[in-house]
């Protein structure tokens, strides 16, 4: 039961990122209730997809497979190729999504807190200086500082949340037939709040190897941020009407509006802000290692403080220089990550098929999951051309 329950916080723990912040944003145009009905269908799918991988890693008798050796058997260096670019573009772009998101709230909910007013693109530069030497000191401090932070960030979640039943508004649930044409410009993003696929193989080394275990421990490692997305977004949407989403740009703009709306207890809203603040430390701590850890390795370096330090710089001069150049954009540099980890979590998927059609067995499943995840990496690709129609322009 230990076991399970360290595995199924494990993957609650790489749902539960910055997606979050975004989703409100992004539910704005289709309304409280479309949305719920919308992520409802992606838990689903993502859960069915967790499944298909979970199927086809037990085919291993080596417990340290992952993504990458499942390309390479299934697809050679092409598919390890392709691995190792949808891998490297996700934690690019969300590294410079953290970056963005991170000094945008330190500009405008925590330094004001103290009397300090900057701009957020100078908020951007001392988010990542102060906390680029936790990857310089290594994986130790980064494990311990993001085991504590994200137990202090759910807390304040779900602490927020009861408390913010009383402020719930009725209204918030009224249907919107009209608001289902905004579900496109969303749908990436709507999918990817679910994703926990690259902690499976760990997950299932964890409950050593047992499919059952594994595939119970990723349903309650998934229930639990299904719990906080939903009090989250009646919390936010309680705060910020869904006509106020109209003014404003960035996250920092909605927290800042939502943490000084008037009547609202002091108590909710620090917890707010505490949330809104760590939930960005923490996706940048984890993906911020990976990224350091994928430049060490590429260029075969011993993994010391200096390297390191090396590694660091290498890795976040074009994320800080994107952040940088587009400080308003956090929501559509995140959504360009989505098109990279949704492509990464398919090859599982598509791997299973593989061995299915080899061996005769049914593909309807995998052929299904298939179509549905390229028709939301379609859904993004068509929303960066302006395709659909978006509720805040």
């Amino acid at each position: 039961m230990k076991r399970m329950l360290l595995s199924s916080f494990l993957v609650a723990g790489a749902a539960i990122g910055s997606g979050v912040l975004a989703l409100p944003i992004l539910a704005a145009g289709p309304g409280v209730i479309n949305t719920l009905i919308f992520i409802t269908m992606t838990f689903i799918i993502a859960y069915w997809m967790a499944t298909m991988s979970v199927d086809i890693y037990a085919k291993y008798d080596d417990h340290n497979v992952n993504a990458a050796t499942l390309a390479v058997d299934y697809f050679g260096k092409k598919g390890f190729i392709f691995t190792t670019l949808m891998n490297l573009f996700s934690m690019g772009a969300l590294a410079a999504a953290y970056v963005n998101a991170g000094g945008d709230l330190l500009a405008k909910t925590v330094l004001p807190l103290i009397g300090v007013t900057i701009h957020p693109q100078l908020g951007m530069i001392i988010f990542f200086v102060v906390f680029m030497p936790a990857f310089v000191v290594g994986i130790g401090l980064i494990s311990r500082l993001n085991s504590v932070i994200f137990t202090i960030k759910f807390l304040c979640l779900i602490t927020a949340i009861i408390l913010g039943v009383q402020l719930i508004k009725p209204d918030i649930f009224e249907f919107i037939p009209s608001g289902v044409k905004y579900l496109g410009a969303g749908a990436s993003t709507m999918f990817c709040i679910w994703y926990m696929h690259c902690v499976i193989p760990l997950v299932m080394k964890i409950n050593n190897w047992d499919v059952k275990k594994s595939r119970r421990a990723i349903l309650i490692g998934m229930v639990m941020p299904a719990l906080a997305y939903v009090g989250w977004m009646l919390l936010i949407f309680s705060l910020v009407s869904r006509n106020d989403f109209l003014h404003l740009e960035t996250i920092g703009d909605v927290m800042k509006f939502a943490l000084n709306k008037p009547g609202v207890p002091k108590s909710i809203t620090s917890l707010v802000g505490i949330f809104a603040s760590i939930t960005v430390l923490t996706a940048f701590l984890s993906i911020g290692f990976s990224l350091v850890a994928f430049v060490l390795d590429a260029f075969k370096w011993e993994d010391n403080a200096k390297n390191r330090l090396f590694g660091t710089l290498i890795s976040f001069v074009i994320p800080v220089i994107i952040a940088l150049a587009f400080p308003k954009a956090f929501v559509v540099i995140y959504q360009q990550s989505n098109l990279f980890q949704i492509a990464s979590a398919m090859i599982p998927v598509a791997a299973i098929y593989k061995y299915k059609k080899m061996n005769n067995l049914s593909i309807t499943p995998s052929i299904m999951i298939i179509i549905f995840g390229s028709l939301i990496i379609l859904c993004q690709i068509l929303d960066n051309f302006s395709i659909f129609p978006s509720f805040t322009s």
